[in-house]
């Protein structure tokens, strides 16, 4: 398949350079004259870097034309990083602006403390860590969340609200407003209609859409927080969502897929993975339009993002998501694993139809949107950062010094393929990655501009950058809360040394 190249990225980038130039007065005049912009940020789940069209336009069954479309009005970013690769401290890490790990979220959250104390976990994000909802809500934006939640679901969790969101209806959470369609907001799968996932995306764009229109005729500036379910398991999509992906054009000799649990079709796992992954794609082009129709989007920041890469199809085997050219998926702390889509439009400050190569992270996300809607951050808040505002790089000015080297922790197994099996701790400094085990054991070292697939160790080679991110590393880690590890944990092979 064909994937975005170097050669291309750099042709993008000295062409348009000139360009982008300049920008940067402009975002500075939106905020210093009042009209601050509003933010919409679509985050997907379980998106692997490959399942959006623009990233990897040789795939057939990948066809995103709204979020191709978004991506070529705005920035679209090829080396964005999550700071975990599952779901809950990844979206930690969006939020606050911290390595979930310092937060004590190593894994995604249970509804139960038992789960949760088994991995030397917290039971759900503290709420005296400052968050980016609270920060824009204290700064007077209106605040809401739909969708998704995550961020902690046992019976004495705390709502959304207590997060610095004014509006909710959320799932996986103790929300007492639901979203269209479910009664139980703990786990979808309790939900009474057995087609909840496959209109979810309609529910949850329908539910934001009546948040920005609220917020439009109240003529207050909003920031809004759309937590997709695709492509999660399970998925259940009616017939006419199958109907862009034909069986026999859609499932490569895969005609049929045996169900293993009552909430399985009996269609090949290829069709009903990329027709929901389509209609996602649909509802995102209804909230693009909408934007326009109520003359908002010249003055809304739209972001779209992945908590982490591609399920396995070992876990639920219609999860058949691409992570592209890049070895790992959800779980592994190799490239596919938290390497992921990351797109923003913000018209008239980012510049239109740009590819950047810059490194880029989770949890950058707080610093940068408080940086281009002109919101104050608290002593505090940036005491605590391990981000940095990215903001220049979005308006083409410049980028700024990363003083915090990205860091990863990953104590618990992968499911699937061996060669997703990665150490459990990763570092990335420039365009060197280390990873490692604790214990010293299974060190790698990658020059990620030389390869996707991280199967050329030049560990032996380098002792010299090898000693100072292994140095680094450990010494961060020694700093981290302390928990279980698993016995599967860092347990693979190299493929290459």
């Amino acid at each position: 398949m064909a994937f975005l190249g170097a050669s291309t990225l750099v042709g993008i980038a000295s062409c348009l350079f000139a360009a982008i130039l300049g920008s940067g007065a402009h975002a500075a005049s939106n905020v210093q004259a009042g009209s601050r912009p509003n933010v919409v940020f679509i985050l997907a789940d379980d998106w692997g870097w490959g399942d959006v069209r623009v990233y990897n336009p040789a795939h057939p069954g990948v066809r995103t034309p709204h979020l191709d479309s978004l991506a070529s009005q705005g920035m679209l970013f090829t080396d964005f990083h999550v700071a975990n690769p599952v779901c809950s401290p990844s979206r930690t890490a969006f939020m606050t602006g911290q390595f979930p790990s310092t937060l004590g979220i190593f894994n995604y959250l249970r509804s139960n403390h038992a789960a949760n104390h088994g991995d030397g976990m917290v039971d759900y994000l503290n709420t005296s860590v400052p968050t980016i909802t609270r920060a824009l809500q204290e700064s007077g934006y209106r605040t809401g969340h739909f969708g998704k939640w995550h961020l902690g679901s046992t019976p004495d969790a705390p709502p959304p609200t207590h997060y610095g969101i004014n509006q909710s209806a959320t799932y996986v959470s103790t929300d007492p407003n639901r979203l269209a369609g479910c009664v139980d907001p703990g786990s979808i799968k309790e939900c009474p209609d057995v087609h909840w996932s496959g209109k979810s995306s309609r529910y949850i764009v329908d539910a934001g859409l009546d948040f920005i229109g609220n917020a439009a005729k109240d003529k207050v500036p909003f920031y809004l927080n759309l937590w997709l379910h695709v492509s999660h398991a399970p998925l259940q999509l009616l017939p006419e969502q199958l109907e862009p992906y034909p069986l026999n054009e859609s499932c490569y000799g895969d005609t049929y897929n045996p169900p293993s649990k009552a909430y399985q079709y009996p269609h090949c796992p290829n069709q009903i993975f990329r027709a929901a992954q389509h209609d996602a794609d649909f509802h995102i082009g209804r909230l693009l339009t909408s934007l326009e129709q109520m003359d908002l989007a010249k003055n809304t920041i739209v972001i779209f993002s992945a908590d982490n890469g591609p399920e396995d199809p070992h876990i639920y085997f219609n999860s058949v998501g691409t992570a592209g050219p890049f070895r790992g998926q959800k779980r592994s702390i190799y490239e596919g694993g938290h390497r992921v889509p990351f797109i923003v439009r913000y018209p008239g400050v980012v510049p239109a139809n740009v590819t950047s190569r810059v490194l880029m992270s989770s949890v950058d996300y707080l610093p940068t949107i408080a940086a281009l809607t002109g919101t104050a951050l608290s002593a505090t808040t940036q005491e605590n950062l391990v981000g940095v505002d990215m903001s220049s790089v979005l308006k083409g000015t410049g980028e700024p010094e990363r003083k915090i080297n990205l860091k990863w922790d990953w104590r618990f197994g992968v499911i699937g393929n061996c060669w997703n099996e990665a150490p459990r701790l990763a570092i990335r400094k420039g365009d060197w990655k280390l990873l490692m085990n604790a214990d010293s054991s299974r060190v790698e070292l990658y020059n990620m501009t030389e390869v996707h697939f991280e199967d050329v160790n030049h560990a032996h080679e380098k002792i010299g950058v090898v000693q100072e991110l292994s140095k680094e590393l450990l010494d961060w880690v020694a700093t981290q809360p302390t928990g279980p590890v698993s016995a599967h944990s860092g347990c693979g092979i190299h493929m290459k040394v």
